[in-house]
């Protein structure tokens, strides 16, 4: 049962921001779901999927238009109040291979010509596949392996790497906080644990997935406004792994 006190002491001590030092430099989380890294003035996201909203209505499932070009709005003034000189997008930067009529893509050659000096690439992840690769704005540049960059290995999916401490994507991590008597919150994380980091989703219409952190593990739970340090020993054993998985 969490302890309502304690998660507004951090919500005000961690409004939008929190600064994790690791292996002799520092991320910044940020409560927009992305992660600022000072040394190299990078800015990192994962699981944008593009264009999810055109596959679904391909499918027969209308949804309303305009998500990825939300997505990329935000991203946009992400990279306008940081300042930064590169993005990197950890996996799945779009859903599925795109018609060319797709609104987005035109969304996007806005987006790089808005931004004409910061440098974008994609480690990609299972949804890119390298037919829509073949499609997407030429200026971005795409990994098809993981990246070592020292003290960090940005991938997409969850990983043990011998080269140093991973920043990946892929699951969509979300937890649900709930205070005595409360009918509670459910809300996209970062979920930190012994060899790296797992970005919430960073995309407008994608979903997420209930994750059951180890105590040693942290979780920084997102708002628009704020990111929360969850507390792993509050959220309860039905939300936590045991000590042996």
């Amino acid at each position: 049962m969490l302890n309502l006190h304690e998660l507004q002491t951090a919500r005000m001590s961690n409004p939008s921001v929190h600064t994790l030092p690791i292996a002799g430099t520092t991320l910044t989380l940020l409560s927009q779901r992305a992660i600022y890294w000072d040394d190299e003035n990078t800015l990192l996201v994962a699981d944008v999927h593009l264009g999810k909203e055109h596959v679904f209505g391909r499918s027969g499932i209308p949804i309303p238009a305009g998500s990825s070009e939300t997505s990329l709005a935000r991203l946009s003034t992400l990279l306008t109040q940081t300042g930064a000189s590169e993005c990197m997008v950890l996996g799945d930067f779009f859903h599925d291979t795109p018609t060319p009529q797709e609104s987005w893509l035109n969304a996007l050659q806005h987006f790089l010509d808005r931004h004409p000096t910061v440098q974008f690439s994609v480690v990609a992840g299972n949804h890119d596949k390298q037919a829509g690769q073949a499609l997407i704005d030429g200026r971005i540049q795409w990994h098809s392996r993981a990246v070592h960059r020292a003290p960090f290995v940005l991938c997409h999916e969850p990983q043990i790497d011998v080269r140093g401490y991973v920043l990946c994507g892929h699951i969509h991590p979300v937890v649900r906080i709930k205070p005595a008597h409360q009918r509670g919150v459910r809300g996209p994380c970062f979920w930190q644990q012994s060899n790296g980091i797992v970005l919430p989703a960073f995309g407008e219409f994608t979903g997420g997935h209930a994750v059951r952190p180890a105590l040693t593990d942290a979780i920084f739970m997102t708002g628009p406004d704020c990111i929360i340090p969850v507390p792993v020993k509050l959220l309860g054993s039905k939300n936590r792994r045991t000590e042996h998985g």
